[in-house]
């Protein structure tokens, strides 16, 4: 990894009474760039001299250039930038009212963008197979960066003007050893501000050198700069200052609201030449008032888009996937930011990935690979009646293709079955087995608790077999409940186990008879015997029945029954 290292550069130089004053900026240990990582600690040591001989007298205003400021007497800084990107932390050192600039160019390691991240995992799937394995892929694109050349001041909040100055400095950083040569370099300069009375108040921009040009000048006018009350900040507005307008802040207007837009600056931007670019450009905004009451928040300086880009700063960032390294359980060695790995355990592995950059800066994140348990519903020890159907269904998301034992006999089904019954009590065992793409297979196995339906019998007391379709069997049983359905109804019983019973007419002659469990659910048709040969005379029949559940219950009635023919 790269150390830190020192760039210096004396950016002004002030001769007063024979007097030369000059400034140095060191970084780290001393070395060939000024390539840090982010977050890493490192130290800043500026440096003033008079006449070539260092002065330990100086005081340093050290501008980190990341919305950091720091004054000391030591010229000392140990700063760590907590954001990506170019820097240019410039110090300023003050003696015996001379002043001189120094600065470096920090790059600060960038982030790799982790979100090109994949697998070769499907999106549908929550998650893999137990010992299968999965491919990590990080292709990390190289980047670039560009110096921020915002050169805005803004406060936190509005400043009150009320019969005093508000003053604020932009210090600019980009333009090593340039000077204004005829103004227009500066494309505009602006303040946001508002002021009951114009006329009161006057803005002046100074660049490093002293030199200064006064944007709007005290006047006679009485139009107001913006809205604002006594006791508010109100509406600021935004003033912007150019050599192009033909309009000035000055213009004489009664009682009349500017609002922002461009202006023509009162004196012209040529008498900057000669000063230097970089340094403090600093703003006054005065008001000599005491009946009007106003607020400044900003102050921005707007530069040539042609110098901006003749000093364009970049920095290309590069990583090294070649020496990037995942880590984790059951990782197989990185080759180009690609790995294969195999969890060992249900729920979720962490995996980590590092890799260095050509600043010698480390990176890493975190992914997660859940290994999915197998499941399926209609298990899960749920209590199901005899006959009724089951359906079973494979959740498990990496699954392509199943295979189903459902403890009863019946034969192996694969992929999710048709539903499925059970006809005896009892308590089985359900295999699920799960098979993903790559040919991983995993089993969930869950009970199911087959319980008789409990035993009911109808009440019935009249009964029509006229053939017109509506209750032509006398019955005591529903046939949806009595009888299991496999297709169609079958002869297999449900909850009832056995039946005795008769029915006779009012001589005590037996006209039915009940003995299996079968003909229960069909019942009597209201011929002798149910045969249908001879139709058995409308009036009142007699019936005693017993009947056994497969529950263990038993149910005994005895009553009578009306048979009525007229359609």
């Amino acid at each position: 990894m790269k150390h830190l290292i020192i760039i210096i550069s004396i950016l002004a130089a002030i001769a007063a009474k024979g007097q030369t004053f000059t400034a140095e900026l060191i970084v780290g240990e001393g070395l060939t760039d000024t390539e840090i990582c982010k977050n890493k600690a490192a130290q800043f040591t500026a440096k003033a001299f008079v006449d070539g001989t260092e002065n330990s007298e100086a005081t340093f205003s050290m501008d980190f250039d990341d919305g950091n400021i720091v004054n000391n007497n030591t010229g000392i800084f140990n700063h760590a930038f907590a954001s990506d990107g170019i820097f240019m932390p410039m110090v300023k050192a003050q003696y015996n009212g001379l002043t001189a600039y120094a600065k470096v160019i920090v790059k600060v390691g960038k982030s790799p963008d982790f979100k090109g991240f994949k697998t070769d995992i499907d999106e549908k799937q929550q998650g893999i197979c137990l010992g299968e394995s999965v491919t990590l892929d990080m292709p990390i694109n190289n980047t670039k960066s560009e110096y921020n050349n915002n050169y805005t001041h803004t406060e936190l909040i509005p400043q009150s003007i009320y019969a005093k100055t508000w003053e604020a400095t932009i210090r600019v950083k980009q333009f090593d050893g340039q000077t204004v040569a005829d103004g227009t370099e500066i494309e505009s300069v602006s303040v946001k501000l508002n002021y009951q009375k114009a006329g009161e108040v006057k803005i002046t921009l100074s660049c490093p050198n002293g030199n200064s040009v006064i944007l709007k000048d005290y006047s006679t006018s009485e139009y107001k700069l913006g809205l604002t009350g006594k006791k508010d900040f109100g509406t600021l507005y935004n003033y912007t200052f150019n050599q192009t307008s033909t309009t000035t802040l000055n213009t004489t207007v009664s009682d009349t609201l500017l609002r922002e837009g461009a202006y023509k600056a009162d004196e012209d931007f040529a008498l900057f030449a000669g000063c230097p670019l970089n340094g403090d450009w600093n703003i006054s905004v005065e008001s000599k008032s005491t009946d009007y009451e106003g607020y400044a928040e900003e102050f921005a300086i707007k530069f040539n888009s042609t110098l901006l880009e003749n000093n364009k700063m970049s920095v290309s960032q590069t990583y090294d996937t070649r020496r990037a390294v995942w880590t984790g359980t059951g990782v197989s060695a990185t080759s180009e930011g690609k790995c294969s790995v195999t969890p060992q355990d249900y729920d979720v592995t962490r995996y980590n990935y590092l890799i260095t950059d050509n600043f010698g800066c480390f990176h890493d994140t975190t992914i997660y690979i859940t290994v999915e348990k197998p499941s399926f519903s209609g298990g899960g020890d749920s209590t199901t009646f005899i006959g009724d159907e089951v359906e079973f269904n494979d959740l498990t998301t990496w699954a392509v293709q199943s295979h189903w034992i459902f403890g009863d006999k019946t034969p192996d089904e694969d992929a999710n079955p048709a539903p499925h019954a059970y006809y005896e009590k009892s308590v089985y065992t359900v295999i699920m087995q799960s098979t993903s793409s790559s040919g991983c297979t995993d089993r969930d196995t869950q009970r199911i608790v087959i319980v008789p339906r409990p035993l009911e019998i109808k009440e019935v007391n009249i009964f029509t077999p006229n053939g017109d379709g509506q209750n032509d069997i006398f019955t005591f049983f529903d046939p949806e409940e009595s009888f299991l359905k496999s297709g169609g109804l079958t002869k297999m019983p449900a909850n009832i186990r056995s039946i005795k019973g008769k029915i006779y007419n009012v001589y005590g002659q037996t006209v039915y008879k009940w003995t299996e469990v079968e003909a229960s659910v069909f019942g009597w048709d209201g011929t002798l015997d149910n045969k249908g040969s001879r139709d058995c005379p409308p009036g009142t029949y007699f019936y005693d029945i017993i009947v056994y559940g497969k529950d263990g219950n038993s149910i005994k009635r005895s009553g009578s029954i009306y048979l009525y023919r007229q359609k």
